[in-house]
């Protein structure tokens, strides 16, 4: 069986699933630059975009898999592939 949580957002968070399920556990982060971001209307807010709930993981968490979404299909077509071949080897 594979479950997938799709949002985690602290590094509590993670250590816990960790420590429950050990080497199981496959931490998946999908990061888009700036520019994109912005692109797609999203506009920094003090209080909000820096809170632990949002960048409480951009440090301390070493991800198995970092996804790239910055509007190339493709490329994230590819690495979803890889990422999902990857799980089912595992399994």
């Amino acid at each position: 069986p594979v479950q997938v949580v799709s949002d985690t957002r602290r590094l509590s968070d993670v250590e816990w699933f960790r420590a429950a399920y050990g080497d199981v556990v496959q931490t998946v982060r999908v990061v888009a630059t700036e520019e994109t971001r912005k692109r797609r209307n999203w506009v920094f807010v003090t209080g909000v975009d820096d809170a632990e709930s949002e960048c409480g993981l951009d440090q301390g968490v070493a991800f198995d898999w970092v996804i790239t979404n910055d509007g190339d299909e493709v490329a994230l077509g590819e690495q979803l592939e890889e990422l999902v071949q990857s799980l089912h080897r595992s399994l």
